[in-house]
């Protein structure tokens, strides 16, 4: 099992949205944010009324299906993943609002300068070869196209992390992203989500882990469960964050 491997990515953990929806949920619920994830990344993709968009890892398109009410008239979306279940997914709950492509990051379908926009919501950390992924993006944007790539820092969700029997190691974070996205764009700018979670049952917590396929330690249920009752919460670290570039 690698989170960078295409086929495990498409055919298991991907396959449809269960896994992610279990992650998506525990976020929802017990998030301190004031603002909803895909509310406040939608807020911050500057792009004029006007405008060809393509998200590349779209999965169930939560990003414009909690944002239907706000997509400009103008704005012509694609939806791409690598996952066929996902684009089915996506195609459902946006209907005709977009267009829909299964496709590679590593070789995208698209004409050159086909887009003003590229959105990689949370997705870059999956990808095995990103100097490859990076130029594909750079090569279907227009003049002075823009990048809005989202994923978090090494400390997200570290009190969950030490319950795995499996830790994996992911790349593209925070705190070196920056560096990879400098080497194809310009103009590189960070902002981090506020907020984190204040968990209240044990199960979600459980949930998330069994969709990482990563194994479960020992005693986690317990051990959990004994923290919410002995502070009213289990209290856990996020660490996100939305970079911002255009194609030079």
């Amino acid at each position: 099992m690698s989170f960078t491997d295409p086929v495990y990515l498409r055919q298991e953990q991907y396959r449809d949205d269960s896994n992610l929806r279990a992650r998506i949920d525990l976020h929802e619920r017990f998030t301190t944010a004031t603002e909803p994830w895909h509310r406040w990344v939608f807020d911050r993709i500057g792009l004029p009324p006007e405008a060809t968009i393509l998200e590349i890892g779209c999965g169930p398109a939560e990003l414009w299906t909690q944002n239907l009410d706000r997509i400009p008239a103008g704005w012509e979306l694609t939806l791409a993943d690598l996952s066929p279940g996902m684009v089915e997914k996506a195609r459902a709950v946006v209907g005709d609002r977009a267009d829909y492509r299964v496709a590679d990051i590593r070789g995208l379908p698209f004409e050159d300068e086909s887009f003003d926009g590229v959105v990689a919501n949370h997705m870059l950390y999956h990808v095995p070869d990103r100097p490859r992924a990076l130029s594909e993006i750079r090569r279907v944007l227009g003049p002075a196209g823009r990048v809005f790539a989202t994923t978090n820092g090494c400390d997200h969700l570290q009190e969950i992390k030490v319950f795995y029997e499996r830790p994996a190691s992911i790349e593209f974070r925070i705190e070196d992203a920056g560096e990879e996205l400098g080497e194809f764009f310009v103009d590189v700018e960070l902002e981090r989500y506020p907020g984190g979670l204040e968990v209240t049952e044990a199960e979600p917590v459980l949930a998330f882990l069994r969709s990482m396929d990563q194994g479960i330690r020992v005693g986690t249920n317990e051990t959990i469960a004994g923290e919410i009752e002995r502070h009213g919460v289990f209290r856990v670290t996020t660490s996100a964050g939305l970079f911002r570039c255009r194609k030079p």
